[in-house]
């Protein structure tokens, strides 16, 4: 199954940005004005399976998907370090990580409306189930606007892969659902209790500043 997303920031998610990023205050107002010019360009789609086919998994409910941004993200970033707009690049990476943590939560929704069950947890290929899945859930899901490299890596860059464990009963929000923050790799989460300080760069950010 197909569905559009339509990720976006609040007031909310503002209110911390810089600070969780570690830019200073004063660019708050720039930085949203690349957000402003940014957010046309965002093609967000989530294609998932409610089938319990993934022998790997041994949940009595669970979902699974692929999440992504779409290439408009990539394109951006890229046009900005063609022209050597470092710090822009960067600022691109962090906003659109945001924005992909908007799009699971809105794909969580979309899975409990159509399964008419509930999120118990929400797992990221790679933390609690090995990334070896991925071929095999990129070739049940053949998302249209997803590419899955020689090199196992997902194109657009901002695409991530979930599994959901759901149940009949509620347990939780979306918010408390994640596994826990101290393995999590979804380093951009607003949710995060870890102190950003401790945590490694994201990948855009290794990307831009060549770090390893």
């Amino acid at each position: 199954m197909k569905c559009k997303l339509f990720p976006k920031l609040s007031s909310d998610d503002w209110a911390d940005f810089c600070s969780r990023f570690h830019f200073p205050t004063a660019d708050l107002p720039y930085i949203q004005a690349i957000y402003t010019a940014l957010l046309p360009l965002v093609e967000s789609y989530a294609y998932y399976s409610l089938n319990q086919d993934l022998n790997a998994v041994s949940l009595p409910h669970y979902a699974y998907g692929l999440v992504t941004l779409g290439n408009g993200i990539d394109e951006l970033s890229e046009l900005y370090l063609n022209h050597e707009k470092i710090q822009e690049a960067y600022i691109v990476d962090c906003i659109s990580l945001m924005l992909l943590t908007k799009a699971y939560e809105a794909f969580a929704q979309e899975v409990e409306t159509q399964s008419g069950l509930h999120l118990v947890e929400l797992s990221f290929l790679g933390d609690t189930y090995a990334l070896e899945l991925l071929p095999q859930i990129y070739k049940t899901l053949a998302p249209d606007t997803i590419r899955l490299t020689e090199g196992q890596m997902l194109r657009p860059l901002k695409t991530t892969t979930l599994i959901l464990h759901l149940d009949t009963k509620k347990h939780a929000t979306i918010k408390q659902t994640c596994n826990t923050c101290a393995t999590c790799k979804n380093i951009s989460c607003p949710h995060r209790k870890v102190s950003a300080t401790t945590l490694p760069p994201t990948y855009g950010a290794m990307q831009i500043f060549n770090l390893k």
